[in-house]
């Protein structure tokens, strides 16, 4: 079978700026109200924790209202603080929690607790902080200090999500702290400080931020929709024949849409329709994709950091292109969710795909028509591995799925629906 995607659709709202708006909104003097919020585990995972910080939250469908605390006044919770699986709101957490008022327990999930947290409990104590990880990693304690202390960050590892947690620390400092990263990394917290009145600048790969003496003010945002979600569908709109997709309202911001730019260099024909929208936080606008035949490229390490979560599907992209893709620098991958390495190899592979690592490089060649194997592998749960392999499915012929795995439901669960709309018999 062969497939074409046709259509229009808006995706759920950006993941990463809801996971910021809460948790600003929630130290904000005032109501902040986010549009076009999310489902999703790691979102709900968010809520409820800065709930049982003392936070109060009123959801009408997908419109949610935090009322803001006015600052870091957070209620000591009567149990331990439950993580589940996201990442994203642990290391965003560490850093509103920083000083906390008493001693506080962070736990997750088996998955969440074996990925390294010394990359943002090292930073904290830098400034401070008492918190002690259980060998690098979940559960965390995290002991009441006097003050915190500004200080200058030179991270190794790039990581938004690390520097996100060291600004919401520096909030809380005594004094001007800097984050230097090795790139420039997604500056979502960036955007949304600014907007909600912290003094927060970027020079080069340097982020500094000043003390908050006044409450920050809340905050109105209609949510972009998300890009890595959207990714699942660029890449499908980009390879299946004849395709012609429209994303109205999605995140346009240059920091997340580094695989457009990989996919442009490799012949990919992408057009924004519609002026992007320039009153709001974040920069959107309608994305136009249609199929385009791909030729190989070079994929740097720079690209790489920039579009980490979307790798996997890039390399899925270069099994169509011709000549020989390189993607260097694929090492964070092992420490996501999954061994995402090794998770995307196993899918490509099984469908037929020539994919090898050459030191901490991917080397993919193509174009290589792909087949359906007659048993998927066994991967662990993560949800954008199960994606790879619908989208893997779905350019190898397999038929449309009518149900998703629990993993994908629960970050994406219009998926299901939106795959009735879009992929169309050619």
């Amino acid at each position: 079978m062969t497939y074409t995607i046709q259509g229009s659709i808006r995706l759920p709202g950006d993941k990463s700026i809801a996971h910021r708006a809460l948790m600003i909104g929630a130290i904000a003097a005032g109501e902040t109200t986010i549009d076009h919020l999310p489902d999703g585990g790691d979102i709900q995972t968010t809520i409820d924790v800065l709930a049982a910080l003392g936070v109060n939250f009123e959801q009408t469908g997908t419109h949610m209202t935090v009322h803001g605390q006015g600052g870091f006044h957070w209620q000591t919770p009567t149990a331990p603080l439950a993580l589940n699986n996201s990442g994203t709101t642990t290391r965003l957490l560490l850093g509103l929690l920083a000083c906390p008022p008493s001693t506080i327990l962070l736990t997750g999930d088996q998955s969440l607790s074996a990925r390294p947290m010394e990359r943002i409990a090292g930073p904290l104590r830098q400034m401070g902080t008492q918190i002690a990880t259980t060998e690098g990693h979940l559960p965390i304690q995290i002991h009441p200090v006097a003050n915190l202390h500004g200080t200058h960050i030179h991270l190794t590892v790039a990581s938004a999500q690390v520097k996100s947690g060291i600004l919401f620390a520096g909030l809380q400092a005594d004094s001007e702290t800097t984050v230097t990263g090795p790139v420039h990394t997604r500056d979502h917290t960036e955007r949304l400080l600014a907007k909600a009145g912290a003094n927060v600048v970027r020079q080069g790969l340097t982020v500094r931020i000043q003390p908050q003496t006044t409450p920050l003010q809340p905050l109105t945002i209609d949510l972009a929709s998300d890009f890595s979600t959207a990714a699942f569908w660029i890449v499908l709109a980009t390879l299946l024949p004849d395709s012609q997709l429209q994303l109205p309202s999605l995140s346009l911001n240059p920091t997340r849409t580094t695989l457009l730019d990989i996919l442009a260099r490799m012949g990919g024909d992408f057009q924004v329709v519609d002026f992007p929208r320039t009153d709001v936080a974040e920069p959107m606008g309608t994305l136009q994709v249609r199929q385009q035949s791909l030729q190989s490229t070079i994929v740097d390490a720079t690209e790489s950091a920039r579009a980490i979560d979307e790798l996997p599907l890039l390399a899925l992209a270069a099994t169509q292109a011709e000549g020989e893709t390189v993607i260097q620098h694929i090492g964070e991958l092992r420490v996501k969710e999954s061994n995402r390495i090794a998770a995307t190899e196993t899918i490509l592979q099984a469908a037929g795909a020539h994919i090898r690592q050459d030191g901490e490089n991917w080397l993919i060649t193509g174009p290589t028509p792909l087949n359906i194997p007659q048993h998927w592998p066994l991967i662990m749960p993560d949800h954008r591995m199960a994606m790879l392999q619908i989208a893997t499915g779905l350019v190898a012929g397999a038929p449309v799925p009518t149900t998703v795995p629990n993993v994908v439901a629960v970050s994406y669960p219009e998926l299901t629906y939106d795959l009735q709309k879009l992929v169309q018999f050619r």
